[in-house]
């Protein structure tokens, strides 16, 4: 489903195809029952379509719904981040612009700007099937440990610290991109780049150690199935509608 999702609303071929009327009216047909889009993702997508660049396609909600969906798009995101990242990593210092540095951190397959990284790990919090929560909790272990890595990363760091100290960056940014700079340098300094070596490295190690915490809380909280039981009378005030919908027996019945 995921590969009829991108074939129907994601190719270049349609993309060139749909005139203005047709987009407000895109088919969802090809999806299955369960993937499809509902009506409330349908409505956000041709509110977006009706925008006022016609010449961008935005797709609806898409969640990742099998095991090896949520995989394989998790190795895919971490692959392309670490290529992102390696890019950045070889350009000289004196070449360093915006477009070649810190343009390319604010978009995909950047952690943060990734919708994908929410479809593979989201799943783990809500989703009925526990080999679907496994695989999302795996995802989201994942990422965290890429994410530690990459703000570990002093190649990357010295480039943007360099752009940051340009005319370029001192003089022909707008706001955002300027914020944006200065959260990349913070976000670099709190991971420990701007420490010691030895001290940076003891830091790295503490960071791993708290992301792996973490997503096993995350994980153990979702996986929870405690059951509290109340007398009626220690429900008082509680709405009868309420009560109702949680009903159940003890041991004793």
């Amino acid at each position: 489903c995921l590969k009829a999702y991108k074939d129907t609303i994601l190719s270049n071929d349609n993309k060139s195809s749909y005139s203005k009327n047709e987009k407000s009216t895109i088919s969802f047909l090809t999806l299955c029952g369960t993937c499809a889009p509902d009506d409330v993702e349908k409505a956000l997508a041709r509110k977006a379509l009706n925008s006022a660049n016609d010449d961008v396609l935005v797709p609806p909600i898409v969640w990742l719904l099998t095991t090896e969906e949520i995989r394989d798009k998790t190795d895919e995101i971490i692959r392309e981040t670490e290529e992102n990242l390696n890019q950045i990593g070889s350009i000289p210092l004196n070449e360093v612009t915006f477009d070649n540095t810190i343009s390319k951190l604010m978009m995909p397959p950047n952690y943060k700007t990734n919708p994908y990284v929410a479809a593979c790990k989201f799943l783990q919090h809500c989703s009925t099937d526990p080999q679907i929560r496994e695989e999302a909790s795996k995802a989201g272990k994942a990422f965290s440990a890429s994410r530690v890595s990459g703000r570990m990363r002093k190649d990357v760091y010295q480039r943007v610290k360099t752009f940051s100290q340009t005319e370029e960056c001192k003089n022909n940014l707008d706001e955002y991109q300027l914020h944006f700079v200065k959260s990349a340098l913070n976000d670099f300094e709190r991971a420990g780049l701007a420490l010691a070596d030895e001290d940076g490295e003891k830091l790295k190690m503490l960071l791993e150690k708290d992301a792996a915490v973490c997503a096993e809380f995350g994980t153990n909280l979702g996986s929870d199935d405690t059951k509290l039981f109340f007398t009626p009378e220690e429900l008082a005030g509680c709405g009868d509608d309420f009560v109702k919908e949680r009903l159940g027996k003890d041991e004793e019945g």
